[in-house]
């Protein structure tokens, strides 16, 4: 299958965004709570790790698919998995307390993996382009 890197990216942070978001229907069901998070603080942290998953995912999963064409396949595999990784420990610590180390670490994986992906993306395509 052409693409495979990003097609198991996409499909963890599928089942990583499918999770959080049934994490956030049980605490409302839990809280009885139809919209916002009801002053409820652990409802609070799901509804955000769910939008902080769904924020980063996209552009990541865009810009891994097309850097495919160019990469080698071993970077591109780590790239996906490290943002795999990062998004796990973020929505995970997230959940748990609002501010901890595995929190700030799981952001600057995701971070980094996402600069690294646009930064290398952006080289090839201007290379590409101007050959």
């Amino acid at each position: 299958m052409l693409y495979t890197a990003t097609a198991v990216t996409a499909a963890l942070s599928g089942l990583l965004i499918l999770i959080l978001a049934l994490r956030v229907s049980q605490l409302r069901i839990q809280h009885q709570v139809s919209l916002g998070d009801g002053g409820h603080a652990p409802l609070l942290r799901a509804i955000r790790a769910h939008a902080n998953a769904t924020e980063h995912t996209p552009i990541f999963l865009i810009m891994l698919l097309l850097l495919e064409q160019w990469a080698p396949a071993l970077a591109v595999w780590v790239l996906g998995l490290v943002f795999v990784f990062a998004r796990l420990l973020f929505s995970t610590a997230l959940l748990r307390r609002s501010f901890s180390r595995s929190r700030q670490v799981g952001a600057g994986l995701t971070y980094l993996s996402a600069l690294v992906v646009a930064v290398w993306l952006l080289i090839a395509g201007l290379t590409q382009a101007l050959a």
